[in-house]
């Protein structure tokens, strides 16, 4: 057999490494970030243009879609483009800019042509992704409150009202989930410094935010059952709880805690986070169950009005502003929502039953997917190729969550991290199914990507 071929730089490579710096730049920054560029060509939408002239020139495009879900996925795309076409000439570039929910899912595309035209990049993917959480983990619990509590006091991009840094605490919430997950799957060595870091950051946006807290406990708590961890769980749980008791007793009879009036005033406290529990499980405040309300009210029209209603197979269409068409716009709002804090019910709203139909149907053969070749990889002894996988998944996973009670995946500040996670779990699952022992690929593999992957065995 050939040795491996020698590793080099190539044009793909470099734009890779330009990639990981735009999702560092999104993770970091926020929305401040996502307006860097001049309108319309902002820096999501040329990473996009240049990731795809990428993807012409690797000849991978029929590779990626020898793929189940793949083409799934492009048909949800063609469906979105169908129903955002009719609309340009109205309602411009406000229908381009609603369609990204799911025409982001190009970027899938690109970073799955990456990997099969050279699966050694699975190894560079993991080694970015390190450097990123040294950098990320120890200045979020910075960054956050920054931006949450002092957003408007910092300086603004030249040109825009937009401040330097707007980070959502849903964001954060997938980002740390994913660093959890990345760290228990061992590929990390966690420190004492780099958990507190962790655990601060999770604290401050859960007590703002009950998405983030689901967006983070469900794939812990998946990975967890994966690995077999749940005893470590338990007992971090138990912890982690005792704790929070003894500060709640503690906060309530020292302090006059006064409950946030909206969502933007609610301040990182035990009473706030208990709050948040309770309304999750049961009812909370006021504010929080007023949130809760005026979401389920508002998904409860858009249900109507395609489940039920005259919408029910071409949706209302990307570009109209669906809080206008749904009455939840008050007369004085000069920029009044356009989702529903649902991407699923953004979807529906939008695309219709086969937009949401199409949308539903892509995730669960992605997440079952990935599910086969974890199982299959911890069946043949493949711990790292399944941790892998777990963590993609995970990963992924906490963005669905964050986005099913928020606005994520509309913009590119989740979205983009989004698709590019889909990508990465096609093009890995795709290289472990495909390139097996009896293909000389298979064992290249193996040795390219043991040192990431923990010792990944040959067999």
């Amino acid at each position: 057999m050939n040795s491996p071929v020698p590793y080099s730089a190539t044009l793909s490579d470099r734009y890779l490494l330009a990639l990981c710096c735009v999702l560092m730049g999104y993770a970091m920054m926020g929305k401040g970030f996502a307006y860097v560029g001049y309108a319309p060509l902002f820096v999501g939408e040329l990473s996009f243009v240049a990731g795809f002239l990428i993807l012409l020139r690797s000849g991978c495009i029929i590779a990626v879609l020898a793929f189940g879900p793949s083409l799934l996925l492009t048909a949800l795309m063609g469906w979105t483009v169908l129903r955002t076409v009719p609309f340009v000439g109205t309602y411009g570039f406000d229908a381009l800019r609603d369609s990204v929910i799911v025409m982001y899912g190009g970027f899938a595309f690109i970073v799955a042509a990456l990997l099969i035209e050279d699966f050694r990049r699975i190894n560079t993917l993991i080694r970015y992704y390190k450097l990123f959480l040294n950098v990320y983990v120890p200045a979020v619990p910075i960054l956050f409150p920054l931006s949450f509590y002092f957003g408007n006091e910092l300086p603004k991009l030249p040109g825009t009202d937009v401040s330097l840094i707007v980070i959502g605490a849903g964001e954060v919430a997938t980002h740390i989930a994913g660093a959890t997950v990345f760290a228990m799957a061992g590929f990390r060595r966690v420190t004492l410094i780099w958990a507190i870091c962790l655990l601060a950051a999770l604290v401050e946006v859960s007590a703002v935010s009950r998405a983030a807290m689901l967006a983070y406990i469900v794939p812990v708590v998946l990975a967890a059952l994966v690995l077999g961890k749940i005893r470590m769980l338990a007992v971090t749980a138990v912890s982690g709880l005792v704790l929070l008791a003894v500060s709640f007793l503690l906060e309530t009879s020292v302090s006059n805690y006064e409950e946030a009036r909206s969502s933007t005033e609610r301040r990182v406290s035990t009473i706030q986070l208990m709050d948040n529990v309770a309304s999750i499980i049961g009812h909370g405040g006021s504010q929080t169950e007023d949130t809760k309300e005026w979401r389920e009210k508002w998904w409860s029209i858009i249900i109507d009005n395609t489940v039920y209603g005259r919408y029910f197979w071409t949706g209302r269409g990307f570009g109209v502003n669906l809080a206008v068409e749904d009455g939840y716009a008050s007369g004085h709002d000069e920029r009044p929502l356009r989702s529903p804090h649902n991407g699923n019910m953004t979807i529906l709203a939008r695309a219709g039953i086969p937009g949401v139909a199409l949308w539903g149907t892509f995730l669960a053969a992605w997440f079952a997917a990935l599910l086969r070749a974890i199982m299959l990889a911890l069946r043949r002894g493949q711990a790292g190729w399944a941790s892998l996988l777990l963590f993609i998944a995970c990963y992924a996973a906490s963005c669905v969550v964050n986005a099913s009670f928020d606005v994520a995946l509309e913009g590119p500040m989740q979205g983009i991290w989004f698709w590019c996670l889909i990508g990465f779990g096609i093009g890995a699952t795709m290289i472990y199914r495909y390139r097996q022992v009896d293909d000389p690929w298979k064992v290249r593999l193996a040795q390219e990507v043991r040192p990431a992957l923990g010792g990944l065995p040959s067999r």
